[in-house]
């Protein structure tokens, strides 16, 4: 099978997912080298398990005709090289990833231009949480899936352009919180400091395969603020990066899908 070899970040990783035909899928997103912001995926299994969040590394993966999304990559193989550790760094790296959008809604920017991937950094004000409390699935195997937990949580976020919204979390931490500690879900919300101002907040977002307009909360990445001055300098993302980086032109990432497949594909939006 041809495919395309990916080195990055591991940004997020979402919480497995039930398939129509029943399978558990689990996602990540990861700040590629080549690929800049990408999103890998596999059937929940020694693959994925083998990520964790702030991972370097280098993956082999391959289009999949269930999923045009032109950052969307099916995994085949995975090694871990080493780790992303310091918090500097780690703030450096996020901040370069913010999503410029100027003054328009950063979902209204993205799905105006297709986009399926993207990380805003949140204001002291205007971000919150709910819990919806509701009917679930039984799990048919040994996998809780998000369908099959009993709670689901969201985030209330407002975008600098003023706009609203509210979006699921669907951080694969939140889920094993939930999991692992159903008398004490309250919790999940201060572990991730989400009305703590003396911490930034940054909200990585992706839409869903099925309905584009529809996104969700991957990871919410939070870090104590610092008067610490720090640049791209020192950090391992900082070299040789093409203009754009890490939004390439979908028109560059679809190219990029042909040509690891070797042969021409039909693309939609």
């Amino acid at each position: 099978m041809s495919g395309d070899t990916i080195t990055g970040i591991v940004l997020g990783i979402g919480a497995p997912n039930r398939t129509a035909d029943g399978r558990a899928v689990q996602c990540g997103i990861v700040l590629g080298d080549d690929h800049g912001l990408c999103r890998i995926y596999a059937d929940y299994g020694p693959l994925m398990r083998r990520v964790s969040l702030w991972d370097r590394l280098s993956c082999s993966a391959h289009v999949h005709a269930g999923d045009n999304r032109a950052e969307s990559w099916k995994l085949d193989s995975v090694e871990v090289i080493s780790k992303v550790q310091s918090s500097s760094e780690k703030r450096a790296i996020l901040d370069s990833c913010v999503l410029n959008c100027g003054d328009e809604d950063p979902i209204d920017f993205m799905n105006r231009e297709r986009r399926s991937v993207g990380l805003v950094r949140q204001s002291v004000t205007g971000i919150g949480y709910a819990m919806e409390v509701r009917e679930f699935e039984e799990s048919p195997d040994w996998v809780m899936t998000q369908r099959e937990t009993p709670q689901r949580p969201y985030i209330r976020w407002r975008s600098a352009a003023g706009k609203s919204h509210v979006q699921q979390l669907c951080a694969h931490e939140a889920y094993e919180w939930l999991r692992n500690n159903p008398s004490n879900t309250s919790q999940l919300w201060s572990n991730t400091r989400i009305e703590d101002i003396d911490w930034t907040k940054w909200l990585l977002l992706g839409n869903t395969k099925d309905k584009r307009n529809v996104w969700v909360v991957v990871h919410v990445h939070r870090l104590k603020k610092t008067i610490e001055q720090h640049t791209l300098a020192s950090c391992s993302i900082s070299d040789g990066r093409p203009s754009g980086w890490p939004y390439f032109p979908l028109e560059d990432l679809r190219a990029r899908r042909v040509a690891s497949t070797g042969q021409q594909l039909l693309f939609t939006t």
